[in-house]
């Protein structure tokens, strides 16, 4: 049997072997993912003639898989990073595009986020959504997780909101908007007054067709964060529920003048399914 003091220690292996070429030496550090710089010249950072500068954003160029705001901390549990908006790719060889806040926010990437494809996740602590941040990024409804609400968000704005609009005629407690057809209004379509999306959930009717036959309109009640244990929300697909009476889906035995107080139900609850396939009592409610 060799005895020890025969072979190199292996550290003094490994170097030996360094020295002499054989490429058994390599960096243990992991790849790099990409990088990205600063760049003043992109034009397509935010829309119209409007500069990345006016909006106080700063145009990134990135390669690979990189991001400028990958790299977020958490201070005492509040985010700490930039919020950007994603513009795609910039050039043949790959390169993306971003708009990205010019000082540090309350809002983190989340890379674990599930989101939508072409949108990814944001977690931030406070009032501000993510584009009260950045003007040209577009998030979804956020969701409340313990001191923190979470956000799906894309640096394309959505090709078919909802438009609030007084014009439609509704009763001064409820809220008029036009939609294109087939969209329903909530409360991330705002727009300005976005910042109330996360504590305001809106209710909204059987729609009503509008003058184009291309859109409806809505008169929609926001009654505020839904209950807590609260099992019934909003189903306009309710079948026989006539435009501009409330349609509800309810998971459990409370209806939804029990979870929305200014619902009225003269209806009894029938079994049926949601708008999500789950079995539920459908029931028709009238706004009091």
């Amino acid at each position: 049997m060799a005895t020890a003091h025969n072979h190199l220690p292996y550290l003094a292996m490994v170097a030996l072997l360094c020295a002499l070429g054989t490429g058994a030496c390599t960096n243990n550090q992991p790849p790099s993912n990409g990088d990205c710089v600063p760049d003043p010249a992109a034009s397509n950072c935010t829309s119209g003639d409007a500069s990345a500068q006016s909006f106080g954003l700063v145009a990134y160029s990135c390669t690979g898989t990189a991001r400028p705001d990958e790299n977020p901390t958490y201070l005492d549990g509040v985010p700490q990073g930039l919020v950007c908006a994603s513009q795609g790719a910039t050039g043949s060889d790959g390169t993306q595009g971003y708009c990205c806040s010019a000082q540090v926010t309350s809002c983190a990437y989340d890379p674990v986020a599930i989101c939508d494809p072409g949108t990814y996740g944001y977690q931030c602590r406070g009032a501000d959504r993510p584009e009260a941040l950045n003007a040209a990024i577009y998030c979804n409804q956020g969701v409340r997780h313990s001191d923190l609400i979470k956000y799906c968000c894309s640096g394309a704005k959505p090709t078919a909101d909802c438009i609030q609009s007084d014009s439609v005629g509704c009763s001064p407690r409820l809220m008029g908007w036009t939609c294109p057809a087939g969209n329903v209004p909530t409360s991330q379509d705002l727009g300005a007054n976005k910042s109330r999306a996360d504590l305001y959930y809106q209710l909204c009717p059987v729609p009503t067709p509008a003058a184009n036959p291309s859109y409806n309109n809505f008169c929609c009640y926001t009654p505020g964060l839904p209950p807590v244990g609260g099992s019934c929300v909003q189903d306009i697909a309710v079948p026989g529920c006539q435009p501009g009476r409330f349609g509800f889906a309810c998971y459990g035995p409370d209806t939804p003048d029990e979870n929305y107080p200014r619902m009225h139900c003269p209806d009894r609850g029938v079994a049926g399914v949601s708008a999500q396939a789950y079995p539920a009592t459908l029931y028709c409610c009238d706004f009091q």
